[in-house]
């Protein structure tokens, strides 16, 4: 049987800090159930602001396109959708997908994301995804071994909507110690393994305020790789 836990007590993150450290902490201090195997879902938020990616949209100078988009979606502050097309690598907006009232854009790492993975801040800031989500997942994994002697998977998770549909769910921008696709051995197709772990902890995670973000799955058998990251799942664009 598969489980499903989130780990409360987490401190709220409002400045740089070693996250890896935060999150065993407080698992030891909530006796917060882990076990060999077990995938651990982490909300990308959480990584972010721990390693400093906050921008200040005071300082973000909206760009002649950025302009004209934020004329087509009023509702995307310029400043943020500067901030988009700079994540994108891409000044021309070759790598932005506009349709009705919505913006995605195509990130370096191969991912699509709604507004390239940038989310609102407190204040007047906007808050990007970690450099580098494979990196996060190992930090984090390594850290749980180390410090608890228990061999787990990581994945980072990141809220995204989609064009045809309301709402939002959660999805996986970088993992570690799991292949992130498997084969289905009845129809032997592939299957987004990490994909539907992420959206299986978006139950127990839940959007902006909940403030579980990290849960535990236990009781899945799954393909474990210290190989495997992001990019193995992507088809880029």
């Amino acid at each position: 049987m598969i489980e499903i836990n989130g780990l409360h007590g987490v401190p709220q993150i409002s400045e740089p800090g070693y996250l890896p450290k935060i999150l065993v902490e407080t698992i030891k201090k909530e006796n917060f159930t882990i076990a060999e195997g077990d995938v651990l879902c982490v909300a990308s938020k959480l990584c972010s602001i721990a390693e400093g990616n906050v921008i200040e949209l005071g300082q973000v100078r909206p760009s002649v396109l950025a302009q004209k988009i934020h004329a087509q979606i009023p509702r995307k502050d310029a400043r943020l959708i500067q901030v988009v097309i700079d994540q994108t690598g891409d000044p021309t907006g070759n790598s932005l997908e506009i349709a009705d009232n919505y913006l995605g854009a195509w990130l370096s790492s191969g991912l699509f994301l709604t507004s390239g993975g940038v989310d609102k801040g407190q204040g007047d800031t906007v808050i990007t995804l970690p450099q580098d989500c494979d990196r996060s997942a190992r930090e984090i994994r390594a850290a749980i071994f180390a410090e608890l002697g228990i061999r787990t998977s990581v994945i980072i998770t990141d809220s995204d909507g989609r064009v045809d549909k309301k709402g939002a769910t959660q999805v996986a921008i970088g993992l570690s110690g799991l292949s992130g696709l498997r084969v289905n051995e009845h129809t032997h197709t592939s299957e987004t393994l990490c994909d539907l772990l992420a959206a299986a902890a978006g139950l127990v995670m839940g959007q902006r305020g909940v403030n579980i973000p990290l849960v535990c799955i236990h009781g899945l058998d799954y393909e474990k790789s210290l190989e495997c990251g992001i990019g193995d799942v992507v088809n880029g664009r």
